[in-house]
């Protein structure tokens, strides 16, 4: 999967949340008002973009070297687990850190 794709897809739709929410709004657009983002939409959009970013962030360290070391690839790796572990940690990230040690078990 391509981490970066699916976490710049995410955050720029809640970059432009106001005017897509605006757009919808629109009086000629009441056809697709039906498929509006609701706010708890939203807030799962956000939690992805999160657990998205983590990935994202570790791929964008190595990929940054034209020939990355091991060492590089453990330091990538520590700070990944390490940030995992923090939104797991965190009262909010309750719900999402189900998921994220499911895909840690994988």
């Amino acid at each position: 999967m391509w981490w970066g794709s699916a976490f710049h897809a995410v955050h720029h739709l809640q970059y432009l949340k106001c005017p897509i929410n605006g757009f919808i709004e629109l009086p000629k657009n009441a056809d697709i008002r039906k498929h509006k983002l609701s706010k708890m939409e939203w807030n799962v959009l956000k939690d992805f973009e999160l657990i998205l970013e983590v990935p994202h962030q570790a791929i964008m360290v190595l990929s940054s070297e034209c020939l990355p070391t091991v060492c590089k690839y453990l330091a990538a790796f520590k700070q990944f687990y390490v940030t995992w572990q923090k939104i797991c940690g965190d009262t909010n990230g309750s719900i999402i850190c189900n998921y994220i040690t499911m895909s840690r078990q994988a």
